[in-house]
């Protein structure tokens, strides 16, 4: 195998010593063909931990089933991934007199964030921009956790894909190489509307993981749980709470099934933040679920933008208040919302085994899919399922008040119903304006899009360009990221 064939194979156009491919072609007729790929995606794996500059990414969520029990440990949820992702690129500077760490965000107005290490306790200061409670603790827990020995200059710039934030006033910048592609946006960050999709959590996760991956030099899968866990306990920090953790999970894992770890993992250090408490922690094996998961062939996922607005904060707490008061309707309605969360995941289930049994059946089930008329026994499953959570969180906003599914949201899913292809919806999370999640016949996307163009009962709606992603945290190549600058 020559070395032009290795490098074809190994897609190896962007190393920068083409003298690898010639390595590896020697190793190849030497010790066969299996060993010398071996040998040298060892060698690229080293050399990347090993280089100046890496790139990460991280996905947004969405909670399709499992809204106010997630925050139970007794209960599963479904978490879909979304392919709205932050970045951080990160690259190793020339050391200072103090050891710092520089975030930017050049996607918005007053992105700029500089925190130095003050002393041997790793305590930390920001010394540059206005205050951000998410990368600060991202940054302070990172460094309290490692204990860096050695002096260091880290910079860290993040972009933010434009699932995340509303898309008004902004302009599109291409990267050299066109791989990607970011919206610019008139205003300063913290005045910018978000999608409710997870941008805190990504950007903690994100930032968590670059930082540990450059300070460790280790590749993700190495990290992972370690990651998840800092982050878990990082965005606590910066909400000043602890909540049910499956949008960082899912940023870490990707789509999972997912049962929350028990709060007082993270109180614990809460009560006793010191660098010892934090590393046990971090170290230790966490009880908590996170499963694999991913929505059956031919099936996707339709975000709706509602551009409303919703308090989760408020919502949360008066559902927490009703459940103290009236534990006994409290747990029945619980139980009956839970039974129908798995009737959605064994849907799911059972549709991905009809599609590896039979194909062509599958397909045609789906193609020939109405609301009138249902062909497959699974498909009807999946669409009672759908029915039967929005009933349980309709009675669950009646009975606490919190506008989970809010009247307007009733009649815009109802009116979802009958669009072409739409297998049902919810509103997500927590509930409220923000959203809606539609699960739908992929071959029908179109025909809906343009149906609800036209259509006054969907005027308030803005579809978002989004798909399930199946991973979580990713590292990318950072030449993808170059000449991104406005």
């Amino acid at each position: 195998m020559t070395a032009a064939e290795v490098s074809q194979a190994l897609n190896l156009t962007d190393l920068k010593d083409r003298s690898w491919s010639i390595v590896a072609s020697s190793a190849i007729k030497g010790e066969g063909l299996t060993e010398g790929l071996d040998w040298l995606m060892d060698v690229i794996k080293d050399e990347q931990l090993m280089s100046t500059v890496r790139a990460f990414s991280a996905p947004g969520k969405a909670l399709i089933a499992g809204g106010y029990l997630v925050l139970d440990p007794a209960y599963n949820a479904y978490v879909t991934a979304l392919s709205c992702r932050m970045h951080a690129v990160i690259e190793s500077r020339e050391v200072p007199a103090k050891s710092k760490i520089t975030i930017d965000s050049p996607q918005f107005g007053k992105g700029h964030w500089v925190y130095e290490m003050k002393d041997e306790e790793f305590r930390v200061e920001q010394v540059e921009g206005d205050l951000n409670p998410f990368v600060g603790a991202a940054v302070e827990t990172i460094l309290k956790y490692v204990e860096p020995r050695e002096s260091f200059n880290y910079h860290i710039t993040i972009y933010s894909d434009a699932g995340y934030h509303t898309q008004q006033d902004t302009r599109a910048v291409k990267s050299g190489n066109g791989a990607k592609q970011f919206l610019y946006h008139l205003e300063p960050i913290g005045q910018v509307a978000k999608t409710g999709l997870g941008s805190s959590a990504g950007l903690v996760s994100v930032i968590t993981g670059s930082l540990l991956s450059v300070f460790k030099k280790s590749s993700l899968d190495e990290i992972k749980d370690k990651i998840h866990n800092l982050a878990q306990i990082s965005h606590c920090y910066a909400q000043k709470k602890v909540g049910s953790g499956f949008d960082v999970a899912a940023a870490i894992y990707g789509s999972i099934i997912y049962r929350r770890f028990h709060a007082s993992v993270i109180d614990e250090y809460f009560q006793n933040p010191k660098q010892e408490k934090l590393q046990e922690i971090v170290n230790n094996q966490w009880d908590f679920k996170h499963v694999r998961c991913a929505l059956p062939p031919g099936i996707k996922l339709l975000m709706g933008d509602i551009s409303g607005g919703s308090e989760t904060p408020k919502l949360v707490s008066k559902v927490l208040k009703w459940k103290n008061e009236d534990p006994n309707t409290s747990k029945l309605l619980y139980e009956n919302l839970n039974s129908a969360n798995m009737s959605l995941v064994n849907a799911l289930d059972q549709l991905h085994k009809e599609y590896e049994e039979n194909e062509s059946n599958y397909r045609d089930n789906l193609n020939k899919f109405s609301t009138d008329s249902i062909i497959s026994s699974n498909l009807q499953s999946l669409v009672n399922s759908l029915h039967d959570i929005r009933q349980y969180l309709k009675k669950l906003t009646n009975l606490t008040g919190a506008d989970i599914e809010p009247e307007l949201q009733t009649i815009l899913l109802d009116a979802c119903f009958t669009l072409p292809g739409c297998l049902g919806g919810v509103v997500p999370g927590a509930g409220g304006f923000d959203a809606i999640s539609l699960l739908v016949v992929e071959s029908k996307v179109d025909q809906i899009l343009n149906q609800t163009m036209s259509d006054s009962r969907f005027s308030n709606v803005s579809w978002l360009n989004l798909h399930e992603e199946a991973e979580g945290i990713l590292e990318e190549n950072p030449a993808d990221y170059k000449d991104l600058s406005a």
